[in-house]
């Protein structure tokens, strides 16, 4: 799932208010940013795939973060960094959030999703159905933002930049200097993904400051 997970993350602010949303943001697209950092890296990999089916145009070979196991340790390790910290609701909420984000994946991917580092692959293959899956994920993405009833700039300026880089992204084919390169696809991800939660933080001062 793409923005679908923030939409979790403002269900999650409507229940938890004292957390910022940059915050869950951040935590439920956790093992995205560590999975394309890891691309760079060239621990994981994630390239171009010729397809008529918008959400199978990337083949991705993510072992470590997209594992069962992987997110498990990850949002681990963010539950004992709050837990330290001495913010106990803030750990579990959190690491909940980090370890929501493998099982939304769940249903939308097909057998890509490895148990364990690369081996026993699942997914339930939502995408599939590509039109239901991108009507569903932006019904998510709205029912969220109208849950928190936030109305600022950012706020609206957020919601639209989702919208339409995710229709876009479904509707559109990607440029061919962008196929070809699979450094530039994943930084612009990364951009995208550091973007929103950008600007889900201004959005956060922009409240504290009213």
């Amino acid at each position: 799932m793409f923005i679908g997970h923030y939409g979790l993350g403002y269900v999650v602010k409507k229940k938890a208010p004292e957390l910022p949303l940059w915050l869950l943001f951040a935590s439920v697209q956790l093992l995205d940013i560590i999975a394309f950092t890891f691309v760079l890296l060239g621990i994981e990999k994630a390239s171009y795939n010729s397809s008529d089916n918008p959400f199978f145009r990337n083949h991705l070979d993510l072992p470590f973060s997209h594992s069962l196991l992987g997110a498990i340790l990850i949002s681990l390790i963010v539950f004992f960094i709050f837990w330290i910290k001495n913010k106990k609701r803030e750990a579990w909420i959190l690491g909940l959030c980090v370890l929501s984000h493998w099982f939304i994946d769940l249903i939308v991917h097909t057998n890509d999703l490895p148990i364990l580092f690369g081996t026993y692959k699942v997914g339930f293959g939502l995408w599939q159905f590509p039109y239901f899956a991108y009507a569903l994920e932006i019904l998510f993405v709205l029912i969220g933002w109208l849950l928190i009833r936030r109305r600022n700039v950012f706020s609206y300026v957020l919601l639209f930049l989702m919208i339409t880089s995710f229709s876009g992204m479904v509707f559109r084919d990607e440029p061919e200097m962008m196929k070809n390169n699979d450094y530039l696809r994943t930084s612009v991800v990364l951009f995208s993904n550091g973007l929103f939660i950008l600007l889900a933080y201004l959005s956060d001062r922009k409240l504290k400051k009213e």
